[in-house]
């Protein structure tokens, strides 16, 4: 697969910190994901990085969007 700068940019910032989930509403599918470095909402590329198995939520706080080991080895590998 190949990484565009959006997602190598997402990846990152999951590198220096979580991304979060912010709602619109109280329905389930509607929010965004957005990060604490940028003002620019990351919700699409987070999603072709979770399909991509680069990145996923935390296990801890499924309103968190974390690095996996595939996505911490990509960003070793780009540097």
């Amino acid at each position: 697969m190949t990484i565009s700068k959006a997602q190598l940019r997402t990846l990152q910032l999951l590198h220096k910190e979580a991304a979060y989930r912010v709602y619109r509403s109280h329905r389930p599918g509607e929010y965004t994901w957005a990060h604490e470095h940028t003002n620019i909402r990351l919700t699409s590329t987070l999603h072709r990085l979770f399909s991509s198995g680069h990145a996923t939520v935390s296990s801890e706080d499924r309103d968190r969007a974390i690095l996996t080991e595939k996505g911490r080895a990509f960003l070793a590998n780009a540097a």
